[in-house]
Protein backbone atom coordinates (compact mmCIF):
# COMPACT_ATOMS: atom_id res chain seq x y z
CA UNK A 1 0.00 0.00 0.00
CA UNK A 2 1.42 3.24 -0.53
CA UNK A 3 2.69 5.74 1.87
CA UNK A 4 -0.49 8.33 3.32
CA UNK A 5 -3.00 6.01 1.87
CA UNK A 6 -5.71 4.40 4.38
CA UNK A 7 -6.95 0.89 3.28
CA UNK A 8 -10.22 0.96 3.73
CA UNK A 9 -12.70 -2.34 4.41
CA UNK A 10 -15.27 -3.55 1.95
CA UNK A 11 -18.84 -2.76 2.61
CA UNK A 12 -21.44 -5.75 3.11
CA UNK A 13 -23.30 -4.18 -0.30
CA UNK A 14 -19.73 -4.28 -1.95
CA UNK A 15 -18.87 -7.94 -1.00
CA UNK A 16 -22.64 -9.33 -2.20
CA UNK A 17 -21.69 -7.73 -5.75
CA UNK A 18 -18.23 -9.55 -5.40
CA UNK A 19 -19.91 -12.82 -5.10
CA UNK A 20 -22.51 -12.53 -7.77
CA UNK A 21 -20.25 -11.03 -10.29
CA UNK A 22 -17.58 -13.37 -9.59
CA UNK A 23 -19.98 -16.54 -11.23
CA UNK A 24 -19.40 -15.30 -14.40
CA UNK A 25 -16.78 -12.15 -14.67
CA UNK A 26 -13.09 -12.23 -13.91
CA UNK A 27 -11.51 -10.51 -10.85
CA UNK A 28 -10.31 -8.32 -13.10
CA UNK A 29 -13.68 -7.36 -14.83
CA UNK A 30 -15.38 -7.45 -11.45
CA UNK A 31 -12.99 -4.76 -10.69
CA UNK A 32 -13.52 -2.49 -12.82
CA UNK A 33 -17.37 -2.73 -12.90
CA UNK A 34 -17.65 -1.85 -8.76
CA UNK A 35 -14.18 0.49 -9.01
CA UNK A 36 -12.08 -1.89 -6.83
CA UNK A 37 -8.76 -2.79 -7.44
CA UNK A 38 -8.71 -6.60 -8.82
CA UNK A 39 -5.92 -7.32 -6.00
CA UNK A 40 -9.10 -6.48 -3.13
CA UNK A 41 -11.42 -8.76 -5.42
CA UNK A 42 -8.78 -11.25 -5.53
CA UNK A 43 -7.98 -11.04 -1.82
CA UNK A 44 -11.76 -11.06 -1.24
CA UNK A 45 -12.95 -13.96 -2.44
CA UNK A 46 -9.66 -16.02 -1.42
CA UNK A 47 -10.88 -15.44 1.89
CA UNK A 48 -14.00 -16.30 1.52
CA UNK A 49 -13.21 -19.48 0.11
CA UNK A 50 -10.82 -19.84 3.15
CA UNK A 51 -13.10 -18.59 6.05
CA UNK A 52 -16.50 -19.98 4.18
CA UNK A 53 -17.73 -16.05 5.66
CA UNK A 54 -17.50 -12.53 4.45
CA UNK A 55 -17.40 -10.97 6.85
CA UNK A 56 -13.76 -9.37 8.55
CA UNK A 57 -11.84 -10.31 11.69
CA UNK A 58 -11.51 -8.21 14.26
CA UNK A 59 -8.81 -5.95 14.48
CA UNK A 60 -7.75 -6.08 18.26
CA UNK A 61 -6.19 -2.83 19.45
CA UNK A 62 -6.18 0.62 19.04
CA UNK A 63 -5.46 1.88 15.61
CA UNK A 64 -1.82 3.35 15.16
CA UNK A 65 -1.87 7.03 15.34
CA UNK A 66 1.18 7.20 12.86
CA UNK A 67 1.53 6.60 9.59
CA UNK A 68 4.74 4.86 7.58
CA UNK A 69 5.37 8.28 6.32
CA UNK A 70 5.95 9.72 9.55
CA UNK A 71 7.49 7.03 10.96
CA UNK A 72 10.36 7.29 8.28
CA UNK A 73 10.05 11.15 9.15
CA UNK A 74 10.74 10.58 12.59
CA UNK A 75 14.11 8.02 11.89
CA UNK A 76 15.35 10.59 9.66
CA UNK A 77 14.90 13.17 12.29
CA UNK A 78 15.99 11.15 14.96
CA UNK A 79 19.14 10.07 12.78
CA UNK A 80 20.08 13.76 11.69
CA UNK A 81 20.19 15.43 14.95
CA UNK A 82 21.13 12.63 17.65
CA UNK A 83 21.32 14.64 20.67
CA UNK A 84 17.72 15.47 20.29
CA UNK A 85 16.16 14.31 23.51
CA UNK A 86 12.29 12.98 23.04
CA UNK A 87 11.11 16.12 24.12
CA UNK A 88 11.87 18.30 21.93
CA UNK A 89 11.26 15.43 18.91
CA UNK A 90 7.79 15.39 20.36
CA UNK A 91 7.72 19.54 19.97
CA UNK A 92 9.24 19.32 16.73
CA UNK A 93 6.38 16.56 15.82
CA UNK A 94 3.36 18.39 16.14
CA UNK A 95 1.35 15.52 16.79
CA UNK A 96 -0.60 14.20 19.60
CA UNK A 97 1.80 11.26 20.42
CA UNK A 98 3.39 10.43 23.78
CA UNK A 99 6.92 10.75 24.37
CA UNK A 100 6.64 6.53 24.30
CA UNK A 101 5.06 6.57 21.28
CA UNK A 102 7.91 8.55 20.00
CA UNK A 103 10.71 5.92 21.55
CA UNK A 104 8.51 2.69 20.12
CA UNK A 105 8.80 3.88 16.60
CA UNK A 106 12.58 4.37 16.79
CA UNK A 107 13.06 1.49 18.86
CA UNK A 108 10.89 -0.61 16.03
CA UNK A 109 13.43 0.83 13.66
CA UNK A 110 16.62 -0.52 15.56
CA UNK A 111 17.13 3.29 17.33
CA UNK A 112 17.76 4.27 21.11
CA UNK A 113 18.42 7.52 21.73
CA UNK A 114 20.39 8.10 24.97
CA UNK A 115 21.61 11.40 26.75
CA UNK A 116 25.27 11.56 25.79
CA UNK A 117 28.01 12.04 28.40
CA UNK A 118 31.28 14.11 27.66
CA UNK A 119 34.57 12.05 28.04
CA UNK A 120 37.90 13.48 29.13
CA UNK A 121 40.28 12.96 26.03
CA UNK A 122 43.64 10.92 26.05
CA UNK A 123 46.52 13.42 26.62
CA UNK A 124 50.30 12.44 25.47
CA UNK A 125 50.85 11.16 28.61
CA UNK A 126 48.35 8.92 28.94
CA UNK A 127 48.69 7.55 25.38
CA UNK A 128 52.58 6.69 26.57
CA UNK A 129 51.35 5.05 29.37
CA UNK A 130 49.17 2.71 27.65
CA UNK A 131 51.39 1.89 25.05
CA UNK A 132 54.35 1.14 27.68
CA UNK A 133 51.53 -1.05 29.07
CA UNK A 134 50.90 -3.33 25.94
CA UNK A 135 54.59 -3.51 25.41
CA UNK A 136 55.35 -4.95 28.44
CA UNK A 137 52.31 -7.76 27.93
CA UNK A 138 52.79 -7.95 23.99
CA UNK A 139 54.44 -11.41 25.01
CA UNK A 140 51.69 -12.86 27.33
CA UNK A 141 49.94 -16.08 26.09
CA UNK A 142 46.27 -17.14 26.50
CA UNK A 143 46.69 -18.47 29.58
CA UNK A 144 47.57 -15.23 31.00
CA UNK A 145 45.25 -13.53 29.40
CA UNK A 146 42.27 -15.73 30.57
CA UNK A 147 43.08 -15.13 33.94
CA UNK A 148 42.27 -11.16 33.17
CA UNK A 149 38.88 -10.08 33.71
CA UNK A 150 37.69 -7.11 31.38
CA UNK A 151 35.28 -4.38 31.53
CA UNK A 152 33.76 -1.91 29.12
CA UNK A 153 33.11 0.67 31.62
CA UNK A 154 34.99 3.75 31.31
CA UNK A 155 32.75 6.71 32.13
CA UNK A 156 34.33 9.83 33.61
CA UNK A 157 32.26 11.90 35.63
CA UNK A 158 33.72 15.39 36.22
CA UNK A 159 30.53 16.34 38.11
CA UNK A 160 27.50 14.92 40.02
CA UNK A 161 24.80 15.30 37.11
CA UNK A 162 25.56 11.78 34.73
CA UNK A 163 23.49 13.40 32.36
CA UNK A 164 25.24 16.61 31.00
CA UNK A 165 26.64 16.69 28.26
Amino acid sequence: MPPGRHRHCLTDIEKGEIIVLSKNNSHAQIGKELSIPRRTVSSFLQRLETRHSPYNLLHPGRPRKTSATFDRWLVRTALTDTRLPFKELKSIVNISVSEQTIRRRLRAEGIRKWRGLRRALLTDKHAKKRLEWARAHRNWTVEDWAKVAWSDESAIQKDSDTRTV
